[in-house]
């Protein structure tokens, strides 16, 4: 009998490690996981208003020309609402020229934004606002981390999600 038993595990695990046939009503529950995953994956695949809205509002320098800046992929975001502000800090380089765009998803809403140095000296060289979108140039007198402040100043809905975009040159 201790011969049998031995030979009767081993079938035991051997079945439970069975590969499931294709055609096997099991199969489709082996695709949940990956049905789910490519679900998640669309979700990211969404517009961000805000960040749209900053795109508009950079075309104008990336189609220049002579010497267009280059949009970088880095980009942040994040909900604030009336009166609320953001700091994020950035290293920037010496030589380089910057823009920053700060957009708002809601059309009705008023956001900006600002750069400052170590200090806590403001450093925009250019400034403009216009309803949900505002932006900023820099250029850095020396090599280090700045410091972005993007704030919604007025909205209506709150809150209010917003995203920032940059390029260099």
């Amino acid at each position: 009998m201790e011969t049998e038993a031995p030979a009767a595990r081993f079938a035991i695990r051997r079945r439970r490690h069975a590969r499931v046939p294709p055609g096997s009503p099991r199969a489709p529950a082996t695709l949940l996981p990956v049905l789910i995953g490519l679900m998640a994956g669309l979700a990211h695949a969404f517009i961000h208003d805000g960040k749209s809205f900053a795109i508009e509002a950079a075309l104008p320098q990336l189609e220049l020309e002579e010497n267009p800046f280059v949009l970088r992929e880095e980009w942040w975001n994040g909900e604030l609402k009336a009166g609320e502000n953001k700091i994020m800090q950035h290293q920037l380089f010496k030589r380089n020229e910057y823009w920053f765009w700060a957009g708002g998803s809601i059309e009705a809403c008023e956001v900006s934004i600002h750069v400052y140095n170590a200090e806590g000296t403001l450093v925009d060289a250019e400034a403009f606002q216009r309803g949900n979108v505002a932006g900023v140039r820099v250029v850095p007198d020396k090599t280090g981390s700045y410091y972005l402040r993007v704030a919604v100043e007025k909205s209506e809905e709150n809150p209010v999600e917003w995203a920032v975009i940059y390029a260099y040159r």
